[in-house]
């Protein structure tokens, strides 16, 4: 995983809060934009700055709070023309890659992403250390209870394997080589009187990996990033995430909260984490989604109904103006 923490200005937007029937509780959704409606603010491919080079899809009556990611690419997008689809759909593309935008309710709703990692390495598979390209979108999440103050964390998403073509010839390493998409949350320090500023960790829900129908339990620091930090992902089953490979719709709709809480456990479990271990001072503070390959493939998956909504029990510092 890499560049997952964000150093930027925060714009407030409004969020929908409402009241859980039958309970004091209060929900709010997490993501601004779950349809991708706004656009996207596309990020230059080379890692370690933060660059926005352009824009896809703006819409002049809103800002764009998605970030579209192309780390380790040879190819950008930001300067790709647009192909008008059927049913309001719109696709820009390039050698390696492509973004559809749809309306909801329509075929190709809400989100496609399509990276082609053979023209990325020439068609030579991936040697260790080398970096690999991703397609990702990402958001900063301003408005988050802290971890102490959630009573449960509602995931959503609808999701759709469309294309996986791999290269499974002479070089392929399935302990190096992969197409996958994760759903990643940093989960970070957030309260500056804490020794534990700013550090943080990412925890992921796998959604498709091609190596695996049942994406297994891992565990381990971030040896590609340089930050070092801990991934955890408690694997599919233990996230309610069916199998994508069967290219039909798979819907993951579950509480999150205690996946991220055992998460935590297990950082501060392994020495990570340590300037806190107060889950009062950790906030999540940003999401990404996307692909992420490694080997040699050409892959597609759309998504739709994206949400993640918290429902917390002190509401006295989470207002709508």
């Amino acid at each position: 995983m890499t560049d997952r923490i964000w150093i930027v200005l925060l714009l407030v937007y409004g969020s929908a809060v409402y009241a859980v029937s039958d309970s004091n509780d209060i929900a709010t959704e997490l993501i601004q934009d779950t349809h991708f409606t706004q656009g996207f603010r596309v990020i230059a491919p080379q890692h370690g700055v933060r660059v926005v080079e352009g824009y896809l899809n703006r819409n002049k009556h809103t800002q764009s709070v998605w970030d579209l990611v192309q780390w380790h690419s040879r190819y950008t997008i930001s300067k790709a023309e647009v192909q008008e689809l059927d049913a309001g759909a719109r696709r820009f593309s390039n050698e390696a890659k492509s973004i559809t935008i749809c309306p909801p309710g329509r075929d190709l709703s809400d989100l496609v992403l399509m990276l082609d990692s053979r023209p990325e390495f020439e068609g030579k598979f991936r040697q260790d250390g080398q970096p690999w390209p991703h397609l990702l979108v990402e958001q900063a999440i301003a408005n988050c209870p802290s971890m102490a103050e959630l009573k449960s964390l509602k995931f959503h998403i609808e999701a759709r394997l469309i294309e996986a073509e791999y290269n499974m010839g002479e070089g392929n390493r399935p302990s190096s080589h992969t197409a996958q998409v994760p759903f990643v949350l940093t989960i970070q320090n957030c309260s500056n009187k804490s020794p534990g500023y700013g550090d943080f960790g990412w925890f992921i829900i796998p959604l498709y990996d091609h190596r695996y129908r049942d994406w297994p339990e891992y565990i381990a620091q971030d040896t590609a990033d340089p930050s070092q930090k801990m991934i955890y992902t408690p694997g599919a089953k233990a996230c309610g995430v069916k199998s994508l490979h069967d290219r039909e719709w798979v819907t993951v709709d579950t509480d999150i909260l205690p996946i991220l809480l055992k998460g935590m456990d297990e950082s501060w479990a392994r020495g990570y984490l340590a300037g806190s271990r107060d889950l009062s001072d950790y906030r999540i503070s940003s999401i990404n989604l996307g692909w992420e390959v490694t080997g040699l493939a050409k892959a597609s998956i759309q998504i739709r109904n994206l949400g993640l909504k918290a429902v917390f029990t002190d509401c006295s510092k989470h207002k709508t103006d």
